[in-house]
């Protein structure tokens, strides 16, 4: 079986995205509204202002288009390896991982913040006996993969060969099409947040249902995407389009509709319920997260398509950095907690310590015998 060529430019563009993720998480430490195993400040309101524009700009695309991303190679690996091959290789891939955080890394994050926040005098071994601390954490989105990798290996197995492939594939869907299902989304997220408002998940698995509609969106458009091989389809000039508009939603609309809308009641009426807010921010994160999605694709197959050899060594590192980011943040803003600078200021002189650290240990992680196989 020929391995695949590596697509460099979405190496290069994983590597962005896991920067994010640890910086969203560190920002949510420092002010910026949201749940965090260590949240150390509420910030005043520049700080909330900054951090939470940063980290709601963050959640309307990032882990959509990995999803995107991740469904997108599901279909391609899936045609290249046997079903059963394809299985086994998830359950390494995805399982392992997901079993060491539960058991291992959750209730490990958890109790650096208790051992250098708050002082307990017991052991880890004695945490992990008496409160356990086990959970899911960020690894719910490794958990949705593997939900969403068996159900596509059942529909694939239904449908297999049930039509001819096509020799007419469609277009890459034009401007008004793409706002239209940004705006299907919006809708549905709006309803599905009446009864999962934002912060909610579903029992102990994780899940943020209150984002999901985009979620399984992004995983059918990863399938189409591979299909009709719309990646080559976006254009530099599209993506730099896309990307300038997403920037005025993030710059001018989104700073406006904060400041109204919390002018009253605060922020908590952005999380669900029958109101403007509520609405406007399903709105927002939908026309923004695409526009950032398509701007991303289109910027970095023009202008981040070729790796070097640290570029490889940071894109063979972004799932273990993925993995491990919670637990080297919580300890490296526990060890930092008594440093007395500026909430908003905090977070941009300890956001590059954070990814050098990340990164660091993912990198070395990689260089493990066995353990290389599975991140």
């Amino acid at each position: 079986m020929k391995k695949a060529a590596r697509i460099f430019y979405i190496d290069n563009l994983r590597i962005f995205l896991i920067a994010l993720v640890v910086l969203h998480h560190l920002s949510i430490t420092y002010g910026a509204s949201g749940d965090w195993y260590y949240n150390e400040v509420e910030g005043d309101t520049f700080t909330t202002l900054i951090l939470t524009g940063f980290t709601a700009s963050n959640q309307s695309f990032f882990m959509g288009l990995f999803f995107l991303i991740s469904a997108y190679f599901t279909r391609i690996s899936l045609e290249r390896k046997p079903i059963g091959t394809f299985v086994k290789d998830r359950l390494i891939r995805l399982g392992i991982p997901l079993i060491i955080f539960y058991f291992l890394l959750s209730p490990l994050t958890i109790y650096m913040r208790l051992w250098l926040v708050e002082g307990v005098d017991y052991n880890f071994i004695e945490y992990v006996r008496e409160h356990q601390g086990f959970g899911f954490g960020p690894m719910w989105f490794v958990e949705t993969l593997i939900y969403f990798s068996f159900i596509y290996v059942v529909y694939r197995l239904i449908f297999r060969n049930k039509k001819a492939p096509s020799t007419n594939p469609p277009a890459f869907p034009k401007p008004l099409t793409i706002i239209l299902a940004a705006l299907t989304i919006s809708a549905v997220s709006f309803i599905v947040r009446l009864w999962f408002p934002l912060g909610s998940s579903l029992g102990g698995t994780g899940l943020q249902l209150p984002y999901f509609p985009q979620y399984i969106a992004m995983l059918v458009f990863g399938i189409l995407i591979a299909k009709y091989n719309w990646f080559e389809r976006i254009t530099y000039r599209q993506g730099l389009r896309w990307f300038l508009i997403a920037q005025f939603y993030i710059l001018i609309v989104f700073p406006i509709t904060f400041y109204f809308g919390t002018k009253e009641f605060g922020i908590e009426p952005f999380a669900g319920g029958w109101n403007w807010q509520a609405l406007t921010l399903a709105v927002w994160e939908q026309l923004t997260g695409f526009s950032i999605m398509i701007g991303l694709i289109g910027i970095f197959k023009q202008r981040f398509s070729e790796q070097g050899k640290w570029a490889k060594q940071l894109s063979g590192a972004a799932y273990a950095v993925y993995i491990i980011h919670p637990v080297v943040i919580v300890t490296l803003s526990s060890v930092l907690k008594d440093w007395g600078v500026y909430p908003a200021l905090k977070f941009i002189l300890i956001a590059p310590i954070a990814l050098f650290l990340c990164f660091g240990i993912g990198i070395l992680i990689k260089k493990i015998p066995l353990v290389n196989k599975v991140v």
